[in-house]
């Protein structure tokens, strides 16, 4: 009985000094904006992937060498190009890399081109239609809209 005395006095002590061993409760979450200008998120694309934050250099999904989805990928052919991160080599002339932008899974890629004895710049969109074997590289002009591409190109064996 005498302990059963000390255990409730202990615990009518406990109570009154207002001390409890409960976890203080953890401070409310600030939700983080979707989209950058702190929208609301119903425009917001995927987050942008570290390949993408590097303004200069074709994201890895679009390197490599591609051709005319009815060519032959040899390197002889007209409609082959090889994508590197910095540079992309046409059939008879050469772009370096000066830009990349991220349009949702399309990427506009700014080339200081050379070729046949004469420089310019452009501007190419590309995206990747298809996965797998299917995958094809869709380009055209990165000035304008996306549009259909008459000429889609596969990927070509390492």
């Amino acid at each position: 009985m005498r302990i059963l005395t000390m255990a409730v006095s202990a615990l009518a002590l406990a109570a009154c000094s207002g001390e409890t061993d409960a976890p203080a409760p953890a401070p409310a979450e600030t939700p983080v904006p979707v989209e950058p200008g702190g929208g609301i998120g119903d425009g917001a694309g995927p987050p942008p992937t570290p390949e993408a934050l590097s303004a200069k250099a074709i994201p890895a999904r679009f390197q490599g060498a591609w051709d005319y989805e009815g060519g032959t990928c040899n390197p002889a052919s007209d409609l082959r190009m090889e994508i590197s991160g910095k540079e992309i080599l046409f059939y008879e002339s050469i772009g370096q890399v000066t830009g990349v932008q991220a349009e949702g899974g399309d990427i506009v890629v700014s080339l200081d081109m050379e070729g046949e004895g004469q420089t310019w710049q452009q501007k190419t969109r590309f995206s990747i239609v298809g996965n797998g074997d299917m995958a094809r590289l869709h380009s055209s002009d990165g000035d304008s809209p996306k549009q259909r591409d008459e000429y889609p190109a596969k990927r070509c064996p390492a």
